[in-house]
């Protein structure tokens, strides 16, 4: 089924039929909880033992995290959601020059999910880009708005830094070296999807994106702070995740999950729609370098005392990033594919 973009700047009534979920599978949006005690991490603090026992405490209940006082200052956000709105509000015609169905494009404008393989759609738009390094594809970004690859390639370096300064504390918290996860993942791959969700007229029906877990590294993500859509799952109830000013949250990967021999979960989430506001994300995906073999860190269950096993074969991430685009968003968790026998 070819896609065909939403964010026309026209409302819809109803829903069209090619976006209304079963019943098994809807929102049930009256049965969502407020998250109350959702880690808020302050990456300013010098304590550097008790910032790293928060991310340990916060990847190993949640998955979820969020953090403030992290680098990147308010007007390099301002500017990012703004051209990210410029963008979305520009004319169809200009839109769709970068349209494209297909997911191995490294720059494209899209809507839903995967729209040759669903069933149903997504009531999502969004832009995908590749993001390092900048110069291999900042030609490709689009050119209107006039300030939109100054504005991105400058977000993405700072977005960026924090995600390592992320990564050195994650492998503190499991125990292991500072530099751990950076030599393990190789040179990161960067990818962003700028996610828009227009008003929907029957929110109960469908998902902006239905419930997933993230292939890659770590994910940071831009919440818009006045409109709330995101959610994850905990123990089998589905959460609210109220967007905090300036902070951005993070989330682990499935290859972290996978680094940490499933001490740290890769958690399902999903984006969820409202009748009132257009709501949009920017997320930031740090991806380990095709070549990277991922395998639970050595130091995790190799001890003699240890009875740990490693839970996951060795993969490298282009086998993993290739089985996970072949299925469905929704199925089972990808990594249950990689486990050990």
């Amino acid at each position: 089924m070819a896609g065909k973009l939403i964010s026309t700047g026209l409302r819809h009534t109803t829903l069209p039929g090619n976006y209304v979920r079963p019943i098994s599978d809807r929102p049930r949006l009256s049965e969502v909880s407020q998250l109350e005690d959702f880690p808020l991490i302050d990456l300013s603090s010098t304590d550097r033992s008790v910032l790293v026992q928060q991310i340990h405490q916060a990847c190993a209940r949640f998955g979820f995290f969020q953090v403030i006082n992290h680098g990147v200052s308010k007007q390099i956000i301002d500017e990012m959601v703004s051209v990210a709105h410029e963008f979305f509000s520009m004319s169809m015609e200009e839109k769709m020059k970068l349209y494209s169905d297909d997911p191995t494009k490294t720059t494209r404008l899209s809507t839903s999910f995967n729209v040759k393989k669903e069933e149903v759609n997504n009531w999502r738009d969004y832009l995908r880009l590749h993001c390092h390094p900048i110069h291999k594809y900042v030609h490709e970004w689009p050119s209107n708005p006039p300030s939109f690859k100054e504005i991105v390639s400058k977000y993405s370096r700072e977005v960026r830094e924090v995600g390592f300064k992320i990564e050195e504390l994650i492998s503190e918290s499991l125990g292991l070296e500072k530099d751990y996860m950076k030599k393990v993942l190789g040179e990161q791959g960067q990818h962003m999807a700028v996610n828009y969700y227009p008003p929907c007229p029957e929110p109960e029906l469908t998902y902006g994106l239905p419930a997933h877990t993230d292939p890659n590294a770590l994910t940071i993500l831009l919440q818009d702070t006045t409109v709330c859509g995101l959610q994850i799952l905990i123990d089998g109830q589905w959460f609210a995740v109220n967007p905090h000013p300036d902070a951005f949250v993070i989330n682990i990967g499935d290859q972290l999950q996978a680094l940490s021999n499933g001490v740290y979960k890769s958690v399902w989430h999903r984006a969820v729609t409202n009748t009132e506001n257009p709501r949009l994300s920017v997320a930031s995906f740090l991806c380990p370098a095709d070549c990277a073999v991922m395998s639970p860190a050595k130091p995790l269950w190799e001890a003699e005392d240890n009875e740990t096993k490693p839970i996951y074969r060795d993969f490298t991430y282009a086998e993993y990033y290739k089985k996970f685009w072949s299925r469905n968003l929704d199925q089972e968790h990808c990594l249950e594919n990689f486990r050990n026998n």
